[in-house]
């Protein structure tokens, strides 16, 4: 036998116990296993096992990443991470302990955008998943966002909309076992229903992660109710299918002894049409006619944003933390919770020097911590870097940036007190506050400018205060407000009969350069009947342009309702103009939002007279409801039957 070479060891070093040695051995080469006792241990008695670990699963990489199939309903299958190994450079996941041994998936986009993963246990119970998007399976990846326990029993919940997901892109989804190690997990991928021309997300938290204890949200949309409730886990998701001028109602059932943990929303696209707590108010707490045109982002979304002109304090009240998650390892520096309850702004100082500001909350015990990032010469959302100051203190009280402060960035055993920024004219700056107490109690924020430092509007050529558009008489009236403007040029104003093709029918001259409050008006005379979107496209000197939200009337000339009589017995008659033939469709709603009657009728052009039987129909008040059949206008009343 010729000279050995040692290609390994081990040895626990007379502790006991099991040994084991993993080697990379090269194929036909023969090797020799030495076993020996340790010391002077009189005996030496065991076994010994060689084998060769199976090779890593297909999905041991992105580029061999398992394809998702996407469902409107979360059906669970089984994976296993077993032989998996470590993937190299991919940016780091940002949660939970990662230690390698990952699994890839793959998706492309829904058409909404919109994507849920849920996960439950097998033999792994500490499960944790990334999702990013890449330029390529071996490309480019970035991290969009990462969670470990906010599901059902600590394991990992992710959610996504339009506002995160480009609908037709790839994504990959990373999964592994927090800390190291391997086994089976359950995990389905739920997107919304293809039903109805719309869909609503119901987002339901519970910030200490036990569920709801019974506390249930009920939504009723067109007379059809669903209960929902969140049995454990910080949040949960529920797609709701609807149609354009369905009523929607809401209706919060309090069970729960600690309602201080429960909030909600109710989101559509990029706005949020209702949300509520911590601590939901009970009862019947929203009623609308649904429609598809998103509201305005939020001010807890980057997004949604405030521009800041002047330095006059400001108040604010976040109760959320959005609908994007705007902040990850990436980009949120000294913020360890990443969004708590906060809110978003913009800066640009129009003159050099030096600033400094004063956060306030209005209860002395609340938390509050924030970030700055900058400088850059345009908005950017997310910010896509670590921010130049950042303040995590755990001391209740003011917080802010101060001459007073040693550090830019401080963490949670901190001062409150982070170092004044010295900046230039034309920078542009984002500033995020956020509570961490989440106790739903405003703040001021107050701002000192010194060595010729000041604030204006670069960072948008027009700060929008109010848009609306409502009917007034037999026109719509289109409003709006600015809180400032920077080289403004004019107003133009666009319609649509279908959320899209917008023409101009307006245009009105802007202020131009102004840091104060400028109220606009505008009439359309000839709207449709029926449904009609409006929007503002806000022109700069310079040829730059920003598009408001859409802002949707309803609209009707002499087509009024008249119902006769009411207060009404067994029978009740309506009466109303239809400016050409068509079908109708009516139906009486009761005040749960259950549609208890309903038919439909032939109606020649002209006065239309209609009667509806109430025989059997129990006394109360009803909305009494007709629509045509290409939807595009909506009468209502309410009508009292005894």
């Amino acid at each position: 036998m010729g000279a050995l070479t040692q290609v390994g060891c081990a040895d626990a070093n007379g502790t006991g116990g099991n040994e084991s040695l993993a080697l990379t051995t090269v194929v036909g080469t023969t090797y020799q296993i030495r076993i020996q006792r340790y010391n002077s241990n009189s005996a030496m008695d065991g076994s010994i096992c060689v084998w060769s670990p199976p090779p890593p699963p297909a999905n041991d990489d992105p580029c061999g990443a398992t394809s998702l199939s996407l469902s409107a309903s979360c059906s669970y299958t089984t994976y296993n991470t077993a032989s998996a190994t470590n993937t190299a450079g991919i940016p780091t996941p940002g949660c939970s302990t990662y230690s390698g041994q990952d699994v890839w998936f793959s998706f492309v986009a829904p058409a909404s955008g919109a994507i849920t993963f849920r996960t439950t246990a097998g033999t792994i119970t500490n499960l944790a998943m990334a999702l990013y998007s890449a330029t390529a399976c071996n490309g480019t990846f970035t991290l969009l966002e990462c969670d470990d326990n906010d599901g059902p029993g600590n394991m990992p919940f992710l959610t996504f909309t339009d506002l995160d997901l480009v609908p037709g892109d790839t994504y990959y989804l990373r999964v592994w076992r927090s800390g190291g190690g391997t086994g089976t997990f359950n995990m389905c991928a739920e997107i919304p229903p293809a039903t109805g021309d719309c869909f609503y997300i119901l987002r339901m938290y519970d910030s200490y992660g036990d569920g709801w204890d019974g506390s249930t949200v009920e939504v009723s949309i067109a007379g059809s109710s669903t209960f929902h409730t969140l049995t454990t886990g910080q949040q949960d998701v529920v797609y709701l299918a609807y149609n354009e001028l369905d009523v929607l109602l809401i209706t919060y059932t309090a069970a729960s002894a600690w309602e201080n943990e429960i909030s909600y929303l109710l989101e559509r696209g990029a706005g949020i049409v209702f949300d509520d707590g911590p601590t939901p108010t009970t009862g019947l707490v929203h009623a609308s006619s649904a429609t598809c045109v998103a509201p305005d982002p939020p001010r807890g979304d980057c997004t949604g944003g405030l521009t800041i002109c002047g330095a006059t304090t400001l108040n604010d009240n976040p109760s959320n933390t959005g609908l994007k998650a705007d902040l990850n390892v990436n980009n949120r520096g000294c913020l360890g919770a990443d969004e708590r309850q906060g809110t978003w702004y913009n800066f640009s100082p129009s003159a050099s020097g030096t600033v400094e500001f004063t956060i306030t909350p209005a209860n002395a015990s609340d938390d509050y911590d924030f970030a700055v990032w900058g400088p850059d010469v345009a908005l950017t959302c997310p910010p896509t870097s670590a921010p130049v100051r950042c303040n995590y203190s755990g001391t209740p009280g003011n917080t802010g940036l101060s001459t007073a402060g040693t550090n830019d960035s401080e963490n949670d055993t901190g001062s409150q007190w982070s170092n004044e920024m010295t900046v230039t004219a034309g920078e542009i700056y984002t500033l995020y506050i956020s509570n961490f107490s989440r106790s739903g109690l405003d703040f001021s924020l107050t701002w000192t400018l010194t060595n010729g430092a000041s604030l204006d509007c670069t960072a948008l050529p027009v700060e929008l205060a109010l848009f609306d558009a409502a009917p007034e008489g037999e026109q719509v009236e289109v409003t709006w407000s600015t809180f400032s403007e920077h080289n403004s040029d004019r107003f133009t104003v666009e319609r649509s009969r279908a959320g899209s093709d917008f023409s101009q029918i307006g245009e009105l001259p802007a202020q131009g350069n102004s840091l104060t409050r400028t109220d606009y008006v505008f009439h359309d005379p000839a709207p449709f009947a029926g449904i009609n979107y409006y929007r503002l496209v806000m022109r700069d000197l310079d040829g730059a342009s920003e598009t408001s939200q859409v802002r949707t009337v309803h609209f009707q000339r002499t087509e009024a309702l008249t119902l006769f009589p009411n207060p009404a017995t067994e029978v009740l008659n309506a009466s109303f103009l239809m400016r050409e033939d068509g079908e109708v469709r009516w139906e009486l709603v009761d005040m749960a939002g259950r549609t208890v009657k309903n038919g439909a009728a032939a109606i020649s052009a002209g006065v239309a007279n209609m009667t509806i039987e109430l025989a059997q129909l129990e006394a109360g008040t009803y909305l009494v409801r007709i629509v045509p059949q290409d939807r595009q206008w909506m009468l209502q009343q309410m009508v009292t039957v005894r």
